[in-house]
Parts: C-alpha cells; structure tokens; sequence
C-alpha cells in the first residue's frame, strides 16, 4: 500500500433483507458488488439468523475481489439488532436471535418490570425482539444453562470480524444502537447491563476503523487487514458528521433518520424518537420506521422505478391514501403497528409503486416533523434514487431543502471509508454531489397531502 492508502476495500454489509458485499478503490469508486439473501431459521427455540452462510459468502466473495483488486482492509457493517453468544471455545452457546422473533408473553411482561427508563437509555422497548436487553432478558430467562456457558458477547458486525481474524471486540456504535445496554450521556454501559452482568461479557471497545488483523484462511494477494466494523445506519452518517446542521434518512429495510444539532433529552419515546451513538461516541437524536419493509407490503412487487409523478396525482385525486402502520416495528404514529391499510382503488403495478412511494414519502416527513426537524434533509440509500419519493418529500417539507446522494449502496460507501481513516481525525471528505430535489407543482400546497398530515395527527 502506498502512504497507507488501501488498494482494495471490501465492504461485507449484513442487513435484515440481504446480505452484501462490496468493492471499492481507494477513492472509494464502487467496482463490484455480489449479495445473497439474508438465511433465517425458524427454530426451535426462536427465530434466529443462519451466520454460516454469511461466512461462507465472505470467504468466497473476497477472493474473487482479490482477483480484481487486492483486497488490503476489509469493513463489516450490520444492523444493530443482533447479538452472537459464544462458549470459551469460540462457538456459540445459543443461536443469534432474529430481531422480527415474537417474545413469549412472560419475557415481555418479565422485561416490561426489569426495562431501564427511557431517560437513561433513550430508547423505548421495541417490538418483536428489536431491543437487545430483552433478547438476552429471553435467553438468559428460559435457556439458563446455554446462557450460563456464554463467556463473550459480540454484535453482529462484530461477530463477522470475530469470524474471518478471530479478534473479539465491542464497537460504540453497535453498542449504542437503542440497545438498551448504552447509556448515551453517560457514554457507558447502562444500569441493567452492569445489573445483569452483561456487560462484563462483552470485550474491550476498538475504534470501528481499527485493524484487528489479517482475514485468515482465505487466500487474498492484498494484505486482507479485516478492521472492527460499524453499525449500518451509522455508516451512512459517517461522511456527513462533519456539516453543518442537517437531518439524513438512512433508507433500506428501515428509514433511520439522524439529526444532529437537537438534543436527545428532548426526544419523545411515543413517536419512536430514540438516540443512536456516532463511532466517536457521540448520542446522535434519530427517529424511524420500517419505510423499506412497508414500501414492499404496499407494492406486491411492484419496483420503484414504476412509480410516477403523475399517477401519484391521479392517486390523490381520487382520494387514495394510505394509512400507517403496515408493520409492527414502531414509527412516528403511537400505537398504529399492524393497522395500516389503503382507502380507495389501486388497480395496476404502477399505482401500487406510486402509493408506496407517497406513504413512505410522508411517513419520512412526518417522523422528522414530530423530532422537529427544521434544517436540511439529505436522503442516502434506496430511496435517494427513488424520484417519486423525493419529490413528495420535498413537497411534504416546504422551506427545507431535501437534497439525495443518489446512492443505493450508501451504507457500503459511509464502511468503506473507515479503511481511509488516520486515527481519529474526520473521515476522508469524498465529493458527494448532492442533487437538490424541487417539488413538482401539482404537490404544491396540494390539500389531499395536507389533509393526509392533518387528519394522522388526530390519531
């Protein structure tokens, strides 16, 4: 590598959906990009996720990026919903739960009287099994012996890091991902974690850019340093926390939207408000719902390029509307999980793509509404190449400049940058050529989009 600079940086991203991989240069030019669908197991004794296949892509997938370029660093990046428990040995002492498993009804009403406050961790109790101090609530609660032969516990992110160099580390950024196992003023393990004794089994905290050593067992002719890895949404904010005042949607299966500049004590739980941690350490305010999941419900496959301006304005002519929540996962309007449906017809692909595209457009706007959002809004991932989308969000935020980085795979990009980094200094700037959205004109002040605001804050 000259002056440091990595020929090759390989992105390994675990999301919910899929699982990823990427390519890049060290001007972090994408070059090539394979995926494999995201392998769960029913159970017993719960939902969880299959991590062999995901190994098994990894240790595929890098050599055949070698061939291309050599791979010297290597960033995996994940949700931040997961946890692997492992023995001494190294194996795991229980499967990694699945974040959409279903809690028998003794752990959430058991979890309900043990769940920190809201004020300490800034993160209400999620549903399903979202929030990792109810998944390990679960696990220790009715499988006590596994439980009890768990000596470490790793994030996933970290688990993949743990798996291709055999380097066990913690990461803030994982850790702080409304986890209820942070505490985000305090930038330290929460009062349950150290109550539990959970904490104490999770290992030393490493910078998410720091090198835990070469990826072995895998033949690579670059140098295959694999590093600590990073929560996945908050790779998406990493080369924007240096700007000025700004609100960015991270989209994909959720739409987090992270916003700096307001201060998370004022953050209201009931819209689904929560703080996430930047891998400096530092609490971010952030709001969510699950926009990619309730994109595709609304769709039946329709893809987003079928969407258009103009059926959306047939679609509000004709009074079509939809209305939240088509998931369970939480979201700016309190207590409307599962009873999302649509008024009116939608007779053809394109209009069911056209209406999925305005409901996440203003699901999107009113979540940065309700945590008070003024400032501009910059879309990265699926989403910011979803015209349709942007152009409603821009509408549904008057005065606020919405702004799209164009980039499906900004989550792998935001990674890939940390093999740039020198210790903890900004993240290398990259020219971002952020495309300012206009608002067409028939969404202009148009009744039906305003009604749609009026009428869900009756809810």
């Amino acid at each position: 590598m000259k002056a440091n600079r990595p020929r090759g940086i390989a992105v390994l991203d675990i999301g919910a959906t899929n699982v990823k991989a990427h390519l890049f240069d060290a001007d972090l030019n994408e070059l090539a990009a394979e995926s494999i669908p995201a392998a769960r197991r029913d159970g017993p004794p719960y939902s969880s996720i299959d991590a062999e296949p995901i190994v098994t892509f990894a240790e595929a997938t890098l050599p055949r990026f070698d061939r291309e370029l050599p791979v010297d660093a290597i960033v995996p990046c994940a949700h931040g919903s997961a946890l692997a428990l492992m023995d001494a040995s190294g194996g795991l002492s229980l499967p990694i739960m699945c974040y959409e498993a279903q809690p028998p009804p003794q752990v959430v009403d058991g979890y309900a009287n043990i769940a920190p406050a809201f004020t300490e961790v800034f993160a209400p109790t999620n549903p399903m099994a979202l929030t990792l101090g109810r998944q390990l609530y679960w696990q220790e609660t009715l499988f006590p012996g596994a439980f009890a032969s768990t000596s470490t516990m790793l994030p996933l992110a970290q688990y993949l890091t743990y798996r291709l160099c055999g380097s066990a580390a913690n990461e803030v950024s994982a850790m702080g991902a409304q986890t209820h196992l942070w505490a985000p003023l305090q930038r330290d393990y929460s009062a349950i974690a150290r109550q539990y004794g959970w904490a104490s089994r999770f290992p030393t905290f490493r910078s998410a850019w720091e090198d835990l050593g070469r990826a072995s067992n895998i033949p690579l002719r670059g140098h295959g340093k694999v590093l600590t890895g990073v929560h996945d949404s908050n790779a998406n904010l990493l080369p924007f926390l240096g700007d000025a005042p700004f609100a960015l949607l991270s989209t994909g299966t959720w739409v987090i939207g992270f916003a700096n500049g307001i201060d998370i004590r004022a953050l209201e739980p009931a819209h689904d408000q929560v703080s996430n941690t930047t891998i400096f350490g530092d609490p971010v305010a952030s709001c969510r719902f699950m926009g990619g999941r309730e994109f595709e419900i609304l769709a039946q496959g329709a893809p987003p390029h079928a969407a258009s301006s103009n059926i959306v304005a047939e679609l509000l002519a004709r009074g079509v509307s939809a209305w939240p929540a088509f998931t369970t996962s939480g979201g700016p309007v309190p207590n409307a999980g599962g009873k999302g449906h649509v008024e009116g017809i939608v007779r053809t692909a394109a209009e069911r793509a056209s209406l999925a595209s305005l409901y996440c457009a203003q699901m999107s706007a009113l979540a940065l509404k309700k945590m008070g959002v003024v400032s501009r809004v910059i879309v990265d991932g699926p989403f910011s190449i979803n015209l349709v989308y942007l152009e409603i969000l821009a509408a549904c935020l008057p005065g606020q400049a919405v702004l799209a980085s164009g980039l499906r795979s900004g989550t792998a990009l935001g990674a890939a940058s940390l093999a740039l980094m020198k210790g903890i200094e900004a993240v290398p700037n990259r020219a971002r050529n952020l495309q300012r959205i206009a608002a067409p004109l028939q969404y202009v002040d148009n009744s039906a989009l305003r009604r749609w605001f009026e009428r869900v804050d009756r809810v």
